[in-house]
């Protein structure tokens, strides 16, 4: 019996008619996701005693365009597994580990607690799905504008003075033929000095890796490799901010698309593709 779990056969399903545009995943054949964290704000402008409304807007729309561009989509909240039918971004394919993982993130002595689980840096992923999506200054393949994006997905407003967190856990199971891979996304606020905010931060991230287990204790699942990210921004007085956590799920453009994407790292892949980047 052949694998359920094929790169080659996924991306061969996962690839759609535009040159240059991604598309939002059309409920058939296999799938490709990204990962999105960002943060961004908006002075305080439209709001009234009745409504932050229009502000609130305006700084998600910032945290949209702000990173990874995925401005200008219909994005349609899903629940947050990756099943064997689909592939990460940066993970699978398109390879970037270039990243460590911060010390004062998860330092020896808290690491020394998952002896039983590889652990690295989502920033990797971020960073790669920059280079796919491109920025809202250069794009490269950004989704189709108007497009209907299924995501999962976490945001969380604030006014400041404060600081926005965002974080999201990935759990890898060993078996990828019958287990989904898991997301576990959160968002908040951290209040306090800055070294209060570093030792909260740990705190996040040690949540964070630990509710995955937790998970794979439920549901008997291994999540022998668990990828993990977190951001913090300062929220200014008189500023709304927004903490944003979206993992689209989409078919590549043609351009994209590469027969060895599977073998060759985001480097690598920026090197062959670069000539279709847009400013």
């Amino acid at each position: 019996m052949r694998p359920f779990f094929s790169i080659p056969k996924i991306l061969r399903s996962a690839t759609n008619q535009y040159n240059d545009y991604c598309i939002g995943y059309p409920y058939k054949n296999g799938y490709i996701t990204g990962l999105i964290v960002a943060i961004d704000s908006f002075k305080l402008t439209f709001s009234h005693s009745g409504s932050q409304g229009l502000d609130s807007i305006i700084a998600y729309d910032r945290a949209e365009a702000g990173g990874a561009y995925i401005g200008q989509i219909n994005m349609s909240i899903v629940s947050s597994f990756i099943g064997p039918e689909g592939l990460i971004w940066g993970y699978d394919v398109a390879k970037e580990n270039s990243i460590e993982l911060p010390s004062y993130l998860l330092p020896k002595i808290i690491k020394k607690k998952f002896p039983n689980y590889i652990i690295k840096n989502a920033e990797n992923l971020r960073q790669a799905t920059i280079a796919l999506f491109g920025t809202n200054v250069e794009r490269h393949f950004p989704l189709l504008p108007g497009s209907h994006v299924p995501c999962a997905a976490k945001y969380n407003f604030a006014q400041g003075p404060t600081s926005l967190y965002a974080t999201i856990g990935i759990g890898i199971p060993e078996d990828r033929n019958k287990n989904a891979c898991l997301l576990m996304e959160d968002t908040g606020q951290i209040t306090g000095t800055d070294s209060r905010i570093k030792n909260t931060e740990q705190k996040i991230a040690f949540s964070t890796i630990t509710s995955i287990i937790e998970v794979g204790k439920n549901q008997h699942v291994n999540y022998k490799t668990i990828l993990i990210d977190v951001i913090v921004k300062e929220i200014v007085a008189g500023e709304i901010g927004c903490a944003l956590i979206a993992v689209p799920y989409f078919h590549l453009a043609k351009n994209a698309y590469d027969k060895n994407l599977s073998s060759i790292n985001l480097k690598k892949w920026i090197i062959l593709k670069q000539k279709y980047f847009k400013g």
